[in-house]
């Protein structure tokens, strides 16, 4: 038998990792896709954009030295705690890229198919490339979350957060912004700061805003209270360092805590560019929207009110986040969806991120129902790319 060849479709922070990784064994594999486009497409939108992680918790995972992203910044005399913009990474990212992994292929791959001797994928191109394991790393790509209110908006007048290709776009509209989490309120600062005139409507009562972190802390507080990749907090450390444990929780469990231990809240940093500055409807919910002309018109609910009444505005944005969904990954053919067994509507994987499909793996924020809440985050990318490095070194060394 031949040595199997791995496909990773993806270029991003996971997908750079595992093929990183994978090199160091000796695994053959194929990475397709453009490096870092969703994090460069997400810099050039709006100048001051920042991550909400901490640098330490956003590196790209290599077997070798000297690759991580505060590596790459400290020479540079950039940020290496926090906040470190998203241009300064999407360019660690490639950089990352040019000197660990410069074999990439900047293909997208448009189908794949499952064979019995395992898959068949076809780029855009139109080669096709026969492989014995398929591993997705497409991040948050196709899982952008529209509030059913808004799905029959055209695209032009209600968009979602990571949609945006300019914020300087909306100069002088009005725009409702719908959200309560980090993704609607630095959309509503990037646009308050290009010119245009944002309104937050939050469902919430409040909203949330994270602490800044210390750079200097007594070792009672790092005992109390270590920082990890997800906050502060035992409950985040331990999520953060045992993910394996986290994957052995019965899946109901894993639910709870993906739901509840991140709640909707901006960055401390975003704090100052949004208070007092962005008018804010609190307890506020979008029941239904309609085009009304050039302009879009809201029925608005708000608290216990039986009455709603009307908001008039140019565009609206959603920040309502992300959520994973198989039958939304446009490139697997409809046969391969629907074998894939879900945890909700994210694929079930086992301790090696295989689906019930063998051969096909789901890295990164699909598989954050199975790992756990760090894996929405490039924090999950060192563990990811050893736990299938080691798996798959096993199978190649079967077939040489």
């Amino acid at each position: 038998m031949s040595r199997p060849c791995v496909a990773i479709i993806g270029c991003g922070p996971y997908g750079l990792s595992l093929a990183s990784h994978l090199a160091a064994r000796n695994v053959a594999h194929r990475i397709f896709g453009r490096p870092m486009a969703f994090w460069s497409q997400i810099a050039r939108a709006g100048s001051r954009r920042y991550l909400k992680s901490y640098c330490f918790g956003t590196n790209i995972s290599s077997p070798h030295p000297g690759s991580t992203f505060a590596d790459y910044n400290g020479p540079r005399g950039l940020e290496t705690f926090e906040p470190c913009s998203i241009e300064n990474f999407a360019s660690y990212g490639l950089w990352f890229q040019e000197h660990n992994v410069d074999w990439t292929e900047p293909v997208d791959v448009a189908n794949v198919s499952w064979r019995r001797q395992g898959f068949v994928l076809t780029l855009d191109n139109g080669e096709e490339v026969e492989a014995s394991d398929v591993i997705v790393a497409t991040g948050l790509a196709n899982f952008a979350r529209m509030p059913q209110a808004l799905q029959a908006l055209p695209g032009t007048a209600a968009m979602h957060s990571a949609w945006i290709e300019s914020f300087a776009a909306f100069q002088g509209l009005e725009v409702a912004v719908i959200g309560s989490g980090q993704s609607a309120l630095e959309a509503a600062a990037l646009l308050r700061e290009a010119g245009a005139a944002p309104r937050l409507l939050i469902r919430k009562p409040s909203t949330l805003w994270m602490i800044q972190g210390s750079r200097t802390r007594t070792p009672w507080q790092r005992i109390r209270w270590p920082i990890s990749a997800l906050g502060g907090s035992p409950k985040a450390w331990a999520l953060s360092q045992l993910p394996g444990a986290f994957h052995r929780l019965p899946p109901c469990l894993r639910a709870r805590f993906i739901e509840n231990l991140l709640p909707p809240e901006g960055a401390w940093w975003l704090r100052e560019r949004v208070e007092t500055l962005v008018p804010v409807e609190h307890d506020t919910t979008v029941v239904e929207a309609r085009e009304n002309g050039h302009r879009v018109s809201l029925r608005l609910r708000q608290g216990g009110n039986k009455s709603d009444r009307e908001l008039l505005v140019d565009r609206v944005i959603a920040g309502t986040g992300y959520e994973v969904n198989v039958a939304r990954i446009p490139f697997l053919e409809p046969d391969l969806r629907r074998a894939i067994a879900r945890q909700g509507t994210a694929p079930r994987l086992d301790a090696s991120f295989q689906s019930s499909v063998p051969g096909l793996r789901f890295v990164g924020p699909a598989s954050s129902m199975s790992f756990g809440p760090v894996f929405r985050f490039v924090a999950g990318a060192e563990y990811t790319a050893r736990t299938i490095t080691t798996a798959l070194s096993r199978t190649s060394a079967a077939y040489t």
